[in-house]
């Protein structure tokens, strides 16, 4: 899942990473929870972004993901939120 947000003149992209368990070879299991990947760009004229920063990859802890696709939306738009403020604030 992949969601775009504007913020103050920025795009804050958040993407999903589904972790899976690893026990056997198939498994049809869903998986255990999600990691955020966030990228902030720069929003260009006819559509072309730049990025600003590297892509910031968040799980809940530092050991375990997220439980839901909403916990790691909103965290990841959260953390591009403060990029965005506390880089590009003045």
């Amino acid at each position: 899942m992949k969601r775009i947000y504007g913020y103050k003149g920025f795009e804050v992209t958040v993407e999903l990473e589904p972790v899976w368990e690893t026990a056997g070879s198939v498994t049809l299991l869903p998986p255990r929870g999600f990691v955020a990947v966030v990228q902030v760009r720069t929003m260009g004229s006819v559509g072309a972004t730049r990025p600003v920063v590297a892509p910031i990859r968040l799980g809940a802890t530092i050991q375990q993901p997220f439980p839901t696709q909403a916990e790691a939306l909103m965290a990841g738009y959260s953390a591009g939120q403060r990029v965005v403020d506390d880089t590009f604030a003045r």
